[in-house]
């Protein structure tokens, strides 16, 4: 009778591009770690399948779409153990890669300004006006595709709520209304107020997990990390906004997972936590240092 063959999915999670191979072979050691304890030879066969894996990924990756270090992938693959003659064999087409490219926040900001500039007017004008009750029910519903929508329009996001133009404030003006604020509430809540989200990153070496933290606005502000402590686990987040930076550290109320699962639970801690005031320098330096700790 011959030995059962065991079949097994890998998940790198979310992680950043240039700690993907590590990841990778990482979980594959650790998802195998009794059969290799079967057979300790067993552990060559691991890291040959690692590297064929990571080698084809690389290829995807780097050659073909050039990410760079910082995006984020999550690569799912399929495999098959044949214990019997100790072989690791890949389900290539079960092969998934999820990549997020990241784009220099000031360069987005600079297509933004560009785009609002030249195009603004001549978007206004084409959709000046609402389209009939019939029609937009039509979009709604998805019957009218975005070529059909106003004079074969490529935008799909047709309807929706659209805020009056306003003269532009002087900078007077706006100096003015930005002390107002400040004088109105404490600082702490002012932070609060710009903390619009997480985005997971990636998992740390030591079982923690790393967010990006992004402001209202969409714009990134700051990192967080959820680190084991003391038989639990610490929230360190790092806040760094118009040219200052703070520091919010305390007990984190659930484990990682969960706030994987469900970033908002991260948030709503941060928010309640009063936040400290530190050097700009070391602020950059903790989210450097949180960076390189991703596994």
């Amino acid at each position: 009778m011959s030995a059962p063959k065991i079949e097994n999915e890998l998940s790198t999670g979310l992680v950043i591009a240039g700690a993907y191979a590590d990841k990778l072979r990482r979980t594959l050691f650790a998802q195998l770690r009794d059969l290799v304890k079967k057979n300790r030879d067993f552990a060559r066969e691991v890291a040959r399948a690692a590297g064929e894996m990571n080698r084809l990924i690389y290829i995807i990756l780097v050659e073909e779409l050039k990410s760079d270090k910082g995006d984020v992938v999550r690569i799912r693959v399929k495999y098959e153990v044949d214990t019997e003659n100790w072989k690791i064999k890949w389900k290539y087409d079960t092969l998934r890669i999820e990549y997020f490219k990241r784009y220099p926040d000031e360069e987005v900001k600079k297509i933004v300004e560009k785009i609002i500039k030249e195009k603004l007017e001549e978007v206004q004008e084409q959709y000046r006006e609402a389209p009939s009750r019939e029609e937009a029910e039509k979009i709604l519903k998805g019957e009218v595709k975005p070529e059909e929508q106003w004079e074969k329009e490529e935008t799909i996001r047709i309807i929706g709520s659209t805020q009056p133009l306003e003269r532009e404030e002087t900078k007077e003006e706006a100096e003015e209304e930005k002390k107002e604020e400040q004088e109105a509430k404490p600082e702490e809540t002012s932070i609060a107020e710009i903390i619009g989200g997480a985005d997971p990153i990636g998992e740390t070496l030591d079982g923690g997990v790393v967010f990006k933290i992004v402001s209202t606005n969409d714009d990134n502000i700051g990192i967080a990390s959820v680190e084991p402590h003391a038989g639990g686990y610490m929230i360190d987040c790092i806040i760094i906004h118009s040219g200052k930076a703070y520091r919010i550290h305390f007990k984190a109320s659930h484990k990682p997972s969960e706030y994987m699962e469900n970033p908002s639970l991260l948030i709503e801690e941060i928010k309640k936590a009063k936040p400290v005031p530190i050097k700009k320098e070391d602020a950059e330096s903790l989210i450097k240092s949180k960076m390189e700790s991703l596994a």
